[in-house]
């Protein structure tokens, strides 16, 4: 019985990494956020700061909330009373 090693894939397809040119089977190969084909050591993860930040509404009113009084206004303040 003939032993056929490991890394044989029969029909496996062959594909060339984008970043370092060097011969890969394709299912090796990934689509990065870039959109290139690239292998397993030059695969760049999407940096933090290509994703948008998480917004929530703001303004949302309290349940329990009561409005505002009015301003009271006691007298007027003359140059004597400072």
């Amino acid at each position: 019985m003939r032993v056929v090693p490991y890394c044989y894939k029969s029909g496996g397809a062959y594909g060339i990494c984008q970043r370092c040119s060097f011969k890969f089977r394709l299912n090796c190969l990934k689509i990065e956020w870039s959109g290139l084909k690239v292998c397993g050591d030059c695969w760049d993860p999407l940096p933090d700061t290509m994703t948008p930040p998480t917004v929530y509404p703001e303004g949302l009113p309290c349940p329990d909330a009561a409005p505002e009084p009015p301003d009271v206004f006691v007298g007027t303040v003359t140059p004597g009373d400072l």
